[in-house]
């Protein structure tokens, strides 16, 4: 069952960082401006993650601030599909990382 909840947490993780180009190439600009943001923001985001958020951040974070920063990644990833006018797979996105995390925790593996 850790394998799987992992997988879903992987899953979710690249699910924010679609979001985010999906979110870049839908916005109202030039073609090279979307492009950039299309490719800019799965960059940022990706880049914040590893640096902070995954298992292997390079800056070791005490585990509620690591936490904290991980729920505001994945609320970034819910309010980007809510501009996107998806606000239910927003929540949705949300409440599935909480509830995997929280599984996680009660059996004693935290994610």
């Amino acid at each position: 069952m850790y394998a799987l909840g992992l997988l879903l947490l992987f899953v979710l993780e690249m699910a924010v960082l679609v979001v985010g180009g999906w979110w870049g190439w839908t916005l109202d600009a030039a073609v090279p401006v979307r492009l950039a943001a299309a490719v800019g923001v799965p960059l940022l985001l990706a880049a914040l993650w590893g640096v902070l958020g995954s298992p292997k951040a390079t800056v070791p974070l005490r585990p509620a601030a690591k936490h904290t920063f991980q729920a505001a990644w994945f609320a970034v990833g819910g309010v980007l599909l809510a501009l996107l006018d998806r606000p239910v797979a927003g929540v949705a996105l949300v409440v599935a990382w909480a509830v995997t995390v929280t599984l996680l925790r009660r059996a004693g593996r935290p994610a």
